[in-house]
């Protein structure tokens, strides 16, 4: 193989510049791809910092009874937030023969000529490597994380709690929370599936009619329709039975591309899906199989302390007895629907 990937390996560690190249483009990578389709990420966030969502009011205009007005004190019903962010570290370890030979299983999976590989290709390697990773890994505690997770008894391996517990509760454990409180009871609509024995066994048109209901709505306007995967596509399914005509067919082969049920687009979660049925077990149901949210995606926030942060990469490489890569990142993070009252969700 051309490239040295030890000295390789050293020049980044070692060098600046190449340093600040890297931290570059992982802003744009962990900010600005999948995951602003389902967050909104806010940097700036401080522990204890209040997040306060006040409901709307009315009936407050009267008949004029003249020189001595009745004035009205209204209530102003508000729900408050504090932000909790927890530090989260990243810490990458490898030894650098291992390094080279996944260096290598990459370069030859992406298409490269391992032959001609150079410090370029190094660099995008480590970028996929490390920066999906983390994307990944902020989405689902963004989705699942639950800082209460271990003692729940729902997850196949207890030592998986450590992926899960970074954050106070992310979205799904935030709205089983809402559920529990008397006046947004209105905002939640009963999915059946979600307990029992045959979870993934849907008739037809169940999706068809939880989606119709989570989008009934008259006191807010929403803007996002979430979902996990398995409930798209069941609607998926019965959109397909629906296309009769002959015109349809290529729909029906290709797929259906942009989903929409009474106006709104569908956004499937599809690694929501593949987390659950990898890390939850089948028999506690507390984990959601199921679920559809409609709200508006600026009031699902991933708070963290900066930007800077979550693209602050380190390279080390000490030398010496100790051959091994290291890579390190450290950012402080946590997650809150800031607004209680405009939303309603299936779960």
């Amino acid at each position: 193989m051309a490239l040295n990937v030890l000295s390789t390996f050293k020049d980044i560690a070692s060098d600046s510049r190449l340093i600040e190249d890297v931290r570059e483009i992982v802003i744009s990578r962990v900010l600005k791809e999948n995951l602003t389709d389902y967050f909104t990420i806010v940097p700036g966030i401080k522990g204890g910092k209040q997040v306060a969502a006040m409901r709307g009011i009315e009936k407050i205009t009267f008949k004029d009874t003249g020189c001595d007005p009745n004035f009205m004190t209204p209530n102003f019903p508000a729900l408050t937030q504090v932000w909790e962010p927890t530090r989260a570290s990243v810490r990458i370890k490898f030894c650098h023969k291992d390094f080279e030979a996944k260096f290598t299983q990459w370069a030859l999976g992406n298409g490269y000529d391992v032959k001609k590989l150079d410090e370029a290709d190094f660099f995008q390697f480590i970028l996929d490597f490390v920066t999906e990773a983390m994307e990944r890994d902020i989405l689902r505690l963004g989705l699942m994380g639950d800082a209460d997770i271990a003692s729940q008894s729902i997850l196949k391996n207890a030592s998986d709690a450590a992926a899960y517990d970074v954050v106070k509760k992310g979205l799904l454990p935030t709205l089983q929370y809402f559920n529990t409180i008397t006046e947004l009871q209105d905002n939640f609509v009963e999915l059946s599936k979600n307990s029992g024995t045959s979870q993934q066994t849907l008739t037809a048109d169940y999706a068809k009619g939880i989606y119709e209901e989570v989008v009934d709505v008259m006191d807010f306007d929403g803007d996002s329709l979430f979902s996990n995967h398995a409930l798209y596509k069941n609607y998926s399914k019965w959109m397909k039975n629906a296309l009769e005509l002959e015109s349809s067919k290529s729909q029906v082969q290709q797929g259906i591309p942009n989903l929409i049920i009474d106006g709104e687009r569908i956004t499937p979660i599809k690694n929501y899906d593949r987390w659950r049925k990898n890390d939850f077990t089948v028999s506690n149901h507390t984990h959601l199989p199921h679920f559809a949210l409609f709200t508006k995606k600026e009031y699902l926030q991933i708070g963290v302390d900066s930007e800077a942060a979550l693209s602050d990469l380190i390279f080390e490489y000490p030398g010496g007895s100790d051959e091994n890569f290291y890579i390190k990142a450290n950012y402080m993070i946590d997650f809150k629907m800031t607004n209680p009252y405009e939303f309603k969700a299936a779960i």
